[in-house]
């Protein structure tokens, strides 16, 4: 007897066997459809988190560099509470009394007046000129004008000739002696200090590296390499190691230590590539006002635990497990958790303007709260910043059950960025010295960054190594 397909419509076993061969088949089908429908739900969560991806990749390139939100463009609830919330705030603001800081103009007409005078022009009539024209006697000074521009000089390089003097008893012909001359902060190298420090200022604080620069000498006619310059470069390093030492023991006597870190490419003799390495910054508060680098060539949590060894304050970072091992007190970052939340309007714009509007809030009162003295700070952020944490914190645990099922999305990352970090976050409220966020750190280490994309801080420990270009 020929065996039909169960899937047959018009098929009906006859016997015991094939009912027990329909039901195998059909329960082989069942786990089949299943696991192909496991199939499609994990690829289209794969496809969702690409999308996400795609999408910040060409934030990140093509879109606005930083996340902000005109109030305008809230919308639902949220915009309703943050203009209530506003009013709130110019209530409590001007009971408090705080004046905001007058801040410095700049612009005009007049040159300005911290460029040294340099050289005096007087302006004066032709003999011709000064004639009368009614009487033909010539005309006397009685006053003048003052104006002022400002010129800009041609750099002069410019050798400095040595010329020590020898001295010997004119009596016995002995005791010879050589006049000093200053000491060089190189050995006998012939770059003086000025010359290195506009080398220095000129790669890492004006973008320009030593390839530029070197094609800068060779228009002035005066040949330096950048082998030289990078190994007087080294040479300053070593010099200031000291004074760099120190201000790191200052830094660490803050309260508050901001920190933050990105990556920097470098050269490696040999490899023929770019290795990935990384630079770190740590901010010292008022009563130290540092900043220290550190470069590493691996991103791990040991580097930031070295460089603050014996500190005992509050470290404020982005919060990235680097800087968990730093046994400290860790504050947290608002300006993160804003960005995002404000990369998830595209999935669901209403439940995150909701938290934005309260983030937002946050900001104004800290905008408030900017030229108020500590204590003043302190008890405007516990009577205002706090119910409004108690109330975000509330809305991003009914929202978390809500995006369980889609972690990856954006709306996920913003409510676990916030509540995996709440404690860290809400401690600045508690403070009148801890900022609300990390910005200081992310602006210092904007000049890194920029150097990075000019190509001023490549092989920042190895271009002593490279060849003069040409």
């Amino acid at each position: 007897m020929t065996t039909r397909s169960p899937f047959d419509p018009d098929y009906f076993p006859d016997t015991l066997a094939e009912c027990h061969h329909v039901i195998s088949e059909l329960r082989a089908e069942v786990k089949r459809l299943q696991a192909i429908e496991a199939l499609m739900e994990e690829l289209t969560k794969k496809v969702a988190n690409l999308e996400t991806q795609l999408k910040n990749q060409k934030r990140a390139r093509f879109g606005k560099s930083s996340a902000q939100v005109a109030t305008a463009t809230l919308t639902g609830t949220g915009k309703i509470y943050y203009e209530e919330s506003s009013r709130e705030l110019e209530e409590k603001s001007a009971a408090l009394a705080i004046v905001p800081e007058e801040k410095a103009r700049g612009g005009g007409r007049t040159a300005p007046q911290s460029a040294v005078v340099e050289k005096v022009v007087e302006h004066e009539l032709a003999p011709e000129e000064r004639l009368c024209p009614t009487c033909s006697i010539k005309r006397d000074v009685i006053g003048f004008e003052v104006s002022s521009q400002l010129d800009i000089i041609k750099a002069v390089l410019q050798r400095l000739k040595h010329i020590q003097l020898r001295y010997a008893c004119s009596g016995c012909n002995g005791n010879v002696i050589l006049a000093p001359k200053p000491e060089g902060p190189i050995g006998k190298g012939y770059a003086t200090a000025a010359l290195i420090a506009y080398i220095g200022v000129s790669k890492f604080d004006y973008h320009q590296p030593l390839y530029r620069q070197e094609r800068f000498f060779r228009s002035y006619t005066v040949p330096v390499s950048r082998s030289s310059m990078c190994r007087w470069l080294k040479s300053a390093a070593d010099i200031f190691e000291i004074v760099v030492e120190r201000m790191r023991q200052l830094i660490i006597r803050s309260r508050v230590i901001q920190s933050d870190h990105t990556t920097m490419p470098m050269l490696k003799k040999g490899k023929g590539k770019v290795h990935q390495s990384y630079i770190w910054i740590y901010r010292g508060d008022d009563s130290y006002p540092y900043i220290y680098y550190d470069f590493t060539e691996t991103q791990q949590a040991l580097h930031p635990k070295r460089v603050l060894d014996g500190f005992t304050g509050i470290l404020q970072t982005d919060g990235a497990s680097y800087f968990q091992a730093v046994d400290a007190d860790h504050a947290g970052c608002w300006s993160h958790a804003f960005r995002y939340m404000e990369a998830a309007r595209d999935e669901d714009q209403e439940r995150a303007d909701y938290a934005l509007a309260i983030m937002k809030c946050l900001f104004d009162i800290e905008d408030k709260a900017r030229d108020a003295t500590e204590e003043d700070r302190k008890a405007l952020r516990q009577e205002l910043a706090i119910p409004k944490l108690d109330l975000l914190k509330s809305w991003l645990d009914t929202a978390k059950k809500e995006v369980d099922f889609l972690p990856a999305s954006n709306f996920g990352k913003a409510v676990g960025y916030c509540l995996n970090n709440w404690e860290a976050l809400c401690l600045y409220a508690s403070t009148g010295f801890v900022a609300a966020h990390n910005n200081n750190s992310e602006n210092g280490l904007r000049s890194a960054v920029l150097g990075r994309r000019t190509g001023s801080l490549p092989a920042l420990s190895m271009e002593a190594a490279l060849p003069p270009s040409g």
